[in-house]
Parts: C-alpha cells; sequence; structure tokens
C-alpha cells in the first residue's frame, strides 16, 4: 500500500490507528465491542474506508471521507446502519490521527486532541483531581430543595450539628459504601455530637459514595481538557475543525463527570425504626431521572414515608406519648427529627401548620403556662394562623378532651359520701368521709360539709355515733355543701339475746355481703371490670349476674338474637335468647 502511495509517511498512523499491532485503536475497539461489530471487525473496516477515500480515494479534490461515502464502503445486507454511527463515535474519541468536522473525517500526519489529551492526562495531579471532585460534588448536591441543610465530608461527630433540621451529610470518596471506617463514621456521627449524646438522632441522611474509580478517570479527562484549552501554544496548533472539538469534547467531559457523581453516590444512609442504620440503594441512577440528586432523594424517602412535607393533627393523636397531658410545641417539633418511628419532616416548620390546622378544626388546644405555671387555654376550636404558633418549651398542644376542661374550668358536679353503707350496734362509732368531684369526674375542693344524720349523732368531722338505747333500724347519713348533698346507709342491729344462741352455745355472726345494682354504660364496660369487679375477681364466693337488653326491630332481629346465642354458646354459658 505505502509502495502504491509512494510513501510511508502515513506509517505511524496505520499502525497507531487501524492495524498492524496489536494494540491498534480500531483492533482494540473491536476486540471490546459487542458481538455484531466484533465479528464483522467494523472498527478497521470503517477506518481503512476512511483512510482510502481520505489518502488516494476517488476524491482527491477533498482528501476525505464523508458518511455517505463510508456507508457504501462498509455496507452489505446484513449491517445495521446505526452501527456504522455508533463505530464512528468510538474512533474520533480514540484514534491520535483521525480528524472529524461536520460528518467528514480524514487520517492525516499531525496527531489530533486525543493525542494532546493523552499528554495532559498524565500530568493531572492526583491532589488536582480530589480537589475539583469535591468542588463538583458539593456544586451538584446543592442543588435542589433547600429546606435540608447540607454538611460536606465530615471527618468527625461535631462536624454535623446537633440541630431539628433535616440534614443531609454527603461522605467524601475516602467512605465508600460498605467498608467499615465508612460505617464506624456514620454510627458516631449519628450517636454523638462531640462528647454530648445526639437528640435529633433521626435529622440525619447519609450519602454515600460507590466505587470513585469512574469520577476520578472522569474529572482527569476534565482537567486535561481545561489544559488544553488554557495552553496558548497549543491553541495556535489547532485549525477551526480542531477548535470546535475542542469545546465539544470539554463540554462533554464536563457531562460525563457529572454523571459520574450521580452514578457514584446511589446510597442513602439513615435510622431505621430498629434504631439502626439502614442503606438504601437507589440503583444505577442518572440525571434525567430528576431535576437534582437531592430531588431523586426526596422523592425516594418520599415515597417510602421516611420524609414528609407536613402531618395531619389526627397523626399527633397518634404518636402522642401516653404519659403526657399537655405536649410542648418544642417536643412536639423535635420528636420528627429524633424518633425513627415517625416520619421527618422535609421543613421543621410544617408543624405550625399541622397546630393550627388542629386548633381550627377542634382536634387540639393551643394553651401556654402562666407565672405560677398554670396551664392557660389561648385557642380551640376557633380559626388561628400558623404565625400564631410558638415553637417552644412555654407553648403547649392539648387533646379535645382537655381543652375543653380547660375552657370550662372545673366546677362541682356532685358530692361522694364514704363508706357507703356501715352496720353498727347502739352506741358504736363509724368515720365517714365527704369528697366533692367536678363535671370530669376528679376530686374537687369542697370547702365546708354540713353533716346530719337519723338514729344517731354526727360531728362536724364526719364521726357518726348510734344512740345507746336505739331499737335498730336503717337510717341514713346525709352531707351537704354548695346545694349538692349525698347520702350514705347505717344499719343499726341489736345484740344477740340469751336463748336465741345456737345449742353449743357460740354466737354465729351474721355473714356480710356486698351489692349493687344499676346500669353501665356500654363504652365503660371494660372500665367497670377493671375499676370495681378486678378487685373481688379472687374473692371466693364472688357471684355475677348479667342481664342486657338490646333493640332489635325489623329483619336483623332474629340474625342478632342468633349471633348472641353463639357467642354464649362459645362461652359456655346458658344460651337461652329471647326475642320479643
Amino acid at each position: 500500500m505505502f509502495e502504491q502511495l509512494g510513501s510511508n509517511e502515513l506509517e505511524v498512523p496505520v499502525t497507531t490507528d487501524i492495524a498492524g499491532k496489536k494494540d491498534a485503536h480500531s483492533v482494540r475497539l473491536d476486540r471490546e465491542a459487542v458481538d455484531a461489530i466484533k465479528k464483522t471487525n467494523l472498527h478497521r473496516k470503517v477506518a481503512s474506508a476512511i483512510f482510502f477515500e481520505s489518502n488516494g480515494g476517488m476524491s482527491q479534490s477533498k482528501a476525505e471521507a464523508s458518511l455517505p461515502e463510508i456507508r457504501a464502503a462498509v455496507g452489505s445486507p446484513d449491517l445495521m446502519l446505526s452501527d456504522v454511527e455508533a463505530v464512528l463515535e468510538g474512533l474520533v474519541g480514540t484514534c491520535y490521527y483521525l480528524n472529524w468536522d461536520r460528518n467528514r473525517y480524514r487520517f492525516g500526519l499531525t496527531p489530533n486532541l486525543n493525542q494532546i489529551l493523552v499528554t495532559r492526562r498524565g500530568a493531572v495531579q492526583p491532589k488536582e483531581i480530589a480537589e475539583r471532585i469535591r468542588k463538583e460534588t458539593q456544586e451538584l448536591l446543592n442543588k435542589g430543595s433547600k429546606a435540608l441543610d447540607r454538611r460536606f465530608f465530615p471527618e468527625r461527630s461535631n462536624d454535623v450539628p446537633n440541630r431539628p433540621v433535616l440534614t443531609l451529610v454527603p461522605l467524601g470518596l475516602d467512605y465508600p459504601a460498605g467498608e467499615r471506617a465508612t460505617e464506624q463514621l456514620m454510627e458516631s456521627i449519628v450517636r454523638d455530637c462531640g462528647n454530648s449524646g445526639r437528640t435529633y438522632k433521626s435529622a440525619i441522611l447519609f450519602a454515600v459514595p460507590d466505587s470513585g474509580d469512574a469520577i476520578h478517570e472522569a474529572t482527569r479527562d476534565v482537567l486535561a481538557w481545561e489544559a488544553i484549552e488554557d495552553d496558548a501554544d497549543t491553541r495556535k496548533q489547532l485549525d477551526e475543525s480542531q477548535e470546535r472539538l475542542l469545546k465539544k469534547n470539554l463540554g462533554r467531559a464536563k457531562g460525563d463527570a457529572k454523571e459520574a457523581i450521580w452514578r457514584c453516590y446511589r446510597y442513602l444512609y439513615l435510622l431505621g425504626k430498629d434504631n439502626k442504620l439502614r442503606q438504601i440503594d437507589l440503583g444505577q441512577i442518572t440525571s434525567s431521572m430528576a431535576g437534582s440528586l437531592v430531588e431523586l432523594y426526596i422523592n425516594e424517602l418520599s415515597r417510602t414515608d421516611e420524609i414528609t412535607t407536613g402531618v395531619g393533627a389526627n397523626k399527633l393523636l397518634k404518636y402522642w406519648p401516653p404519659a403526657l397531658t399537655e405536649w410542648s410545641t418544642k417536643g412536639v417539633r423535635d420528636a420528627f427529627f429524633s424518633s425513627p418511628q415517625l416520619p421527618r419532616l422535609l421543613d421543621a416548620d410544617a408543624i405550625k401548620r399541622t397546630i393550627a390546622d388542629g386548633v381550627s378544626h377542634g382536634t387540639l388546644g393551643y394553651a401556654t403556662k402562666d407565672s405560677a405555671g398554670q396551664l392557660a387555654l389561648s385557642h380551640f376550636n376557633e380559626s388561628l394562623n400558623e404565625a400564631d404558633i410558638d415553637i417552644s418549651d412555654d407553648a403547649f398542644i392539648l387533646k379535645a378532651e382537655h381543652a375543653i376542661r380547660l375552657q370550662e374550668p372545673p366546677r362541682l358536679d356532685r358530692l361522694s359520701v364514704r363508706p357507703g353503707d356501715v352496720v353498727l350496734k347502739p352506741g358504736e362509732q363509724a368515720s365517714f368521709n365527704c369528697n366533692g368531684l367536678h363535671q370530669y369526674g376528679q376530686t374537687f375542693a369542697v370547702r365546708s360539709i354540713k353533716w346530719s344524720a337519723a338514729g344517731g349523732s354526727i360531728s362536724d368531722d364526719g364521726l357518726y355515733e348510734t344512740a345507746k338505747d336505739s331499737s335498730g333500724g336503717r337510717f341514713t347519713v346525709k352531707a351537704e355543701a354548695d346545694s349538692f348533698d349525698a347520702i350514705a346507709e347505717v344499719r343499726i342491729v341489736l345484740p344477740s339475746k340469751p336463748g336465741d344462741d345456737d345449742d353449743d352455745g357460740d354466737s354465729q355472726p351474721r355473714s356480710k355481703s356486698i351489692h349493687w345494682h344499676g346500669e353501665v354504660p356500654p363504652q365503660k364496660w371494660m372500665n367497670f371490670y377493671t375499676k370495681v369487679l378486678s378487685r373481688f375477681a379472687s374473692v371466693e364466693g364472688l357471684k355475677l349476674k348479667v342481664s342486657f337488653e338490646v333493640p332489635a326491630d325489623g329483619d336483623q332481629g332474629k340474625s342478632k338474637a342468633d349471633e348472641a346465642r353463639s357467642g354464649l354458646k362459645e362461652l359456655g354459658l346458658d344460651d337461652d335468647v329471647r326475642l320479643g
């Protein structure tokens, strides 16, 4: 071939880019290509077609190969034309002596930008690469929602502040996923903040990289292309088409570097409901999946209910700590960033909207404490703006029933005398107590109790004494206060007389028992057992008689009766249920 050309000046371009050596670019590309291209040696065919068209082809006036000419040269019935474009892209990005401009290609004697790039890549220092990666990663992860705080590349636990704010913590490439050192660093950050324990453990989201090899190589390319662009002497050697190619290659390299960061930061770690760090693998992610990497994180975590933009007032009732009657607004907000059992709030101020809505709909009450430490209801079941909600230790929310109690202060509702009944002999004493109860069923202080009694006398402090000459019978003790009254029953029994005893002379005391009858609302059946019957459950001889009556009009009366019989049978009880 060189003999026909009359010169061997093109030997270096041929052996470097086309054939003659096992590491020639076309040979290597064919070896690494998919089967369809590998079997036909399409890279070598296309490179050869370009070589002959630009160095001895029929179009000698142009000394270049156009895309139609290349297709015609390598075409065959089973060739996929799209494979030609893919092969050309690979050759342009790899070969040292192939020049390209607007779908026209030629091999020449002058090295192209690819060879210059190889030289420049070798001169890029690792420190430059590391600094550039950190800078690009920060710029990329700073895009998107501003509701998240960012704390980049921590080395110690106090590099991440302990705050009730959702915080994204990207780790550096020195801490890849799966490494023991990475897990230890995350554990130290989520458990502690410096020398203190961390309160807001659930607020931290770790973005953890995969292997950083791809990012390093892509960033090396960017720095090499930028070095070529900044080198005035090199730029003087470039023609117009190479200048255009330089700009295109630099832009593509920057895009590839950003994509490499996207693909690398595919792992999220956060505190799971078991209080251990949990990994979320986002898979093979690309920039086409969301407007920003942070947006992609938020979308995934929102989909799995790990974070939320807001929470309804009824959810607060579900999360309410059992030991608290009033819950400080600061405590409410902090719970969403300290407990992994709750979803994380994307914006901490969203809790103001929740409280305001709950107050407006009568689900919650909003209260503050006065100087004496007493709760004072500020708003309940009325329109309230979220701007009026104060997040602090001195502002509180209440459940509706407790808000109602503050809205309508407790007042005396009834009196209760204890014991309710006693059995005495003439001349014996019994002490009675009277307690006031407010409308909510709790004890209410009563200032002055007026006592009166029949069958005996009673003192101002409730000490009752039967008359010594009493003939026996049933009498009452009465307590009065503020227009309310309550009574207890006294049964006076006479001592046994001689001759009333049994033959053996032993006196057998009359047995006593506790009796009660009344109606219990269905909603309080369980409370009735807990508060009353459970006290006697282990007493031998306890008898419990139950009767119930349920409306059963219409066609469903018979089915209801059958259901009752079935339930009674399961309990081993008499199933004689009557309908009528």
